[in-house]
């Protein structure tokens, strides 16, 4: 096989162009057109032009964001690629869209007529609505062995209309496929990438296929706003191709370059973006480009080419200017080269689980030999040039990596500086936690043996009372039941008491449904009597009644913390004498979509020197043998970590005021 290129100008040239080569006589002959000119009526007429001087040519052609013919780069021109094979059948297809991508690939492959014998397929596809990566798909599950090359079509970064077409002009045609038969037929595909992930790591919050709705929780239009500037978000998706998202794939770096930018802050991508992935802003660095370059052409030198074709990313050619014409004259110094600048690639990559992949900032080649013999390179060529913009391009692309790389590092060091905080506060808070808890347990103890001390004296004065009444022989029947059953009212009490504090002191595992009545009346229980027996005047109005989700026991150790501590103001016998009611006053009420707890006391409030700091750890105003400093900052920690509410205190003219705010289920 061989392949000749030219430029398009009138159809005079091209039939002098045709009759010079002998086209005419030649029976297998692809052509492929390349075009910058993105006109329905140019292209329908060059189409039929083509078919009155080659009645049987079988023909596929896209529009473009450059062209390629050999090592000469062009924008708006027309470039035709001629392929002659001389053992090859080729098939041309062309599909409308379906309503998913996924679905026009697989019509694609049922319109193909021997399928199981096709060897390779180049494929133009719709660069504006086609999904490049479900596409793929299709081919990946149904016919996972088929070589596919080509890309999606372009527009020159106008992004407003791309068009694919067959010899019969474009007729509508969403993607078209010139399908090639021959099980000899040699075929190599290779691709060079070279882009660089950069800046901070992002998660996908929010995708659905193609189009990305959310990144960290906002729209990617205000990422890449806040991270590139204004100006570039103005001319999305244009700029978008030059700073796609880097994703990893089956290990592997791809770029997801942008195609459409949505009013509601979304964009569309040429492939798939799942949510949660990982994702980075990418740029080109040059370098990686240049070194790429020659590991490809050497590759491509390994094996027998006599035809290349090139479809490489319009990235490309807008990061390296005129030096993009320095990556394809390697290529053309090996065999003719012809192609275009795409909105995505297609490649197949058979040491990949889905060999046909989608790739975006990517040239990729595909060579063709019908025989085996490998030509060595016409001549000898300096890969790349030194020109000064190229060095600058490469001093810049250095400068931004080394930057982002050294941020990296500064920020993964941040990070694990603050991850050992954290544990340590965990640890520390643990331990403050444990004490609390014991110097609470010291409490309880003091509460159960006060709840006890009467039933324990009444179960005494019974015993007392049968065993005189049996020495006087005054015990009968009916005393001994009364008795009995006194005595075991009074063992019911002391059990009720045990399992009143073991519930109390359970864990919660898990956030459930209550309300501050269960809350306040379960510690009631516990505290009521000590109250009432030093003769403090205990006030309830309970007015909320709304349910919420938290930990009950948790609140409900808060709460009896707070009752305690009111309970203890009155133990100063200074306050006694001032007041002439101790007062406790537990309210209850709801604020909004908030329930309310308040209490509140007489004992005079809490000296405003002091009242921003009651909530430290290890602050008390206690005597140091009766108070710890724990009880109020871990009442805290509870209520606004633990629980997402919400606990103050306040001083009014005749106390101190703690209130807990917490939001009800309906919210």
């Amino acid at each position: 096989m061989k392949t000749i290129n030219i430029y398009y100008s009138n159809k005079s040239s091209l039939s002098k162009f045709i009759n010079d080569n002998s086209l005419s006589d030649k029976q297998s002959i692809l052509l492929q057109i390349f075009t910058g000119i993105i006109d329905k009526e140019y292209i329908n007429n060059l189409s039929m032009e083509i078919k009155e001087l080659l009645p049987n040519i079988k023909m596929i052609g896209s529009t473009t964001d450059g062209e390629i013919l050999d090592g000469n780069i062009s924008i708006n021109k027309t470039v035709l690629s001629f392929s002659i094979f001389e053992n090859t059948e080729i098939e041309i297809v062309g599909i409308k869209q379906e309503d998913s991508s996924f679905k026009t690939a697989t019509s694609l492959i049922n319109s193909i007529s021997n399928i199981d014998q096709a060897k390779a397929a180049i494929i133009f596809s719709d660069g504006l609505n086609t999904n490049g990566e479900l596409f793929l798909q299709a081919f990946n599950q149904l016919v996972p062995e088929l070589i596919i090359a080509g890309g999606l079509a372009g527009d020159n970064a106008n992004f407003k209309k791309t068009f694919v077409f067959t010899h019969e002009g474009i007729k509508d045609a969403h993607t078209v496929a010139a399908v090639l038969y021959n099980p000899e037929l040699i075929i190599n595909a290779n691709f060079s990438f070279g882009w660089q992930s950069i800046g901070f790591q992002f998660t996908v919050t929010k995708a659905i296929e193609n189009r990305v709705y959310r990144i960290d929780n906002q729209t990617p239009v205000e990422l890449y706003k806040k991270y590139l500037g204004e100006n570039i978000v103005d001319q999305l998706p244009a700029t978008g191709i030059e700073f796609p998202l880097i994703i990893v794939r089956n290990g592997q770096k791809v770029a997801r370059a942008v195609i459409a930018k949505e009013a509601d802050g979304s964009l569309i991508f040429a492939g798939n973006i799942n949510t949660g992935d990982k994702v980075w802003f990418g740029y080109g660095n040059v370098k990686n480009i240049l070194a790429y370059t020659k590991e490809l052409y050497q590759n491509v030198l390994q094996n027998p080419v006599e035809s290349t074709f090139v479809y490489s990313c319009m990235a490309r050619k807008r990061l390296l200017g005129d030096e993009i014409a320095n990556e394809m004259l390697p290529l053309a110094n090996i065999s003719p080269i012809s192609g275009f600048f795409t909105y995505g690639e297609f490649l197949h990559n058979k040491h990949q689980e889905d060999k046909n992949q989608l790739l975006n900032q990517t040239l990729t080649v595909l060579s063709l030999s019908e025989n085996n013999f490998i030509k060595p390179p016409k001549n000898d060529i300096t890969l790349w040039s030194d020109r000064r913009n190229i060095l600058t391009v490469e001093a810049l692309t250095h400068l931004v990596i080394q930057t982002t790389n050294e941020f990296q590092d500064l920020n993964k060091n941040l990070e694990e500086k603050v991850n050992n905080e954290i544990e340590k506060n965990r640890q520390k808070e643990q331990q403050l936690l444990q004490q609390s808890r014991l110097a609470q347990m010291g409490e309880m103890i003091s509460m159960i043996a006060h709840q006890w001390r009467q039933p324990l004296s009444a179960i005494s004065s019974t015993s007392a009372a049968i065993n005189l009444k049996a020495r006087l022989n005054k015990l009968d029947n009916d005393v001994v039941i009364d008795l009995s059953d006194k005595i075991s009212g009074y063992s019911q009490h002391l059990s009720n008491t045990i399992d009143d504090f073991r519930e109390f002191f359970k864990p919660n595992k898990d956030r459930r449904e209550t309300n501050l009545d269960e809350i306040v009346e379960s510690v009631l229980v516990i505290v009521e009597d000590s109250i009432k027996n030093k003769n403090i005047n205990l006030i309830k109005q309970m007015n909320a009644h709304q349910n919420f989700n938290s930990y009950p026991n948790e609140l409900k150790q808060v709460v009896l913390n707070l009752i305690k501590n009111a309970e203890d103001v009155f133990s100063d016998s200074n306050i006694n004498q001032v007041i002439e009611q101790a007062t406790i006053r537990i309210r209850t009420y709801q604020k909004g979509d908030y329930v309310i707890f308040e209490i509140k006391d007489n004992g005079g409030g809490i000296d405003e020197n002091i009242i921003e700091n009651i909530f430290d750890p290890y602050f008390s105003t206690k005597t140091k043998k009766d108070g710890t400093g724990l009880g109020l900052y871990m009442s805290k920690t509870i209520i606004e970590e633990h629980c997402g509410g919400q606990l103050s205190v306040s001083n009014d003219k005749e106390g101190a005021i703690f209130t807990i705010s917490l939001e009800t289920i309906n919210a």
